[in-house]
């Protein structure tokens, strides 16, 4: 019986095809189509609106040729409960009903299915802006760096946001740097002298080191600043 369920929600109304109906009353299918048929005619003579009851319909049959048949509302059904006697009466009311009651079911989790849907479809929706507009700021900030290594550390990163993958390397630290700090103390000079030493003989290149951002000693701000390479320690010995 099951291949036979055709499920309609037409403007809220469940139907059965009336090949099913033929099924649950015992009668073959023909026949039944023909007592609708009249019932048709009856209610139209009788100015009253015979779709509220039997609408046409078609379905294809085994040898692929469409094959006329009607969807029967629930009031269809009651009429036609009301054409039998006896036990097949009161069975086909009990069939009907159950499978009415089915269909609400069905509809109705589908219902909730659908919103289930339409709810997760917006928590990503919102999450994709979200990511969005992050990659968005990282790419506004890396228009404004001037360092080429913190540029492609933010398009990196604003690519693994929108992708979640990283497709685009991050640049590897080839060569350890150290700070002025770090030379002064090795060399016994302050800091203020490896950086006046490094402006005046031109050595903060890129032989020598690289710059990055650093945390600003007086504010939260990231300030650029110059990391030197190893290499230098020997050119700033000979200066001092």
């Amino acid at each position: 019986m099951n291949n036979l369920i055709n499920i309609q929600n037409q403007q809220e109304e469940l139907t059965l095809s009336s090949r099913e109906v033929a099924e649950m009353v015992g009668k073959r299918h023909d026949n039944l189509i023909r007592d609708i048929e009249n019932y048709v005619k009856y209610l139209t003579n009788s100015k009253l609106r015979a779709s509220d009851f039997f609408v046409e319909s078609t379905y294809v049959d085994s040898k692929g040729e469409k094959r006329p048949c009607y969807e029967v509302t629930r009031k269809g059904c009651e009429f036609i409960a009301h054409k039998l006697t006896g036990q097949k009466g009161s069975v086909f009311t009990a069939t009907y009903i159950n499978r009415f009651h089915e269909m609400e079911d069905a509809v109705i989790d589908q219902q909730k299915k659908i919103i289930d849907l339409t709810k997760q479809q917006e928590v990503e929706a919102r999450l994709n802006n979200s990511k969005v507009r992050q990659a968005k700021i990282l790419l506004q900030i890396a228009e404004k760096v001037q360092i080429p290594e913190y540029k492609q550390i933010l398009h990196s990163k604003a690519t693994e946001i929108m992708t979640g993958e990283q497709l685009l390397p991050l640049p590897k630290v080839e060569r350890e740097t150290l700070t002025a700090e770090d030379i002064g103390k090795r060399l016994g000079i302050s800091a203020n002298m490896v950086g006046r030493l490094a402006n005046k003989y031109n050595l903060k290149t890129d032989e020598y080191g690289i710059e990055v951002w650093d945390k600003s000693r007086c504010s939260n701000k990231q300030v650029a600043s110059f990391r030197y390479y190893d290499n230098v320690l020997p050119i700033i010995r000979n200066l001092i």
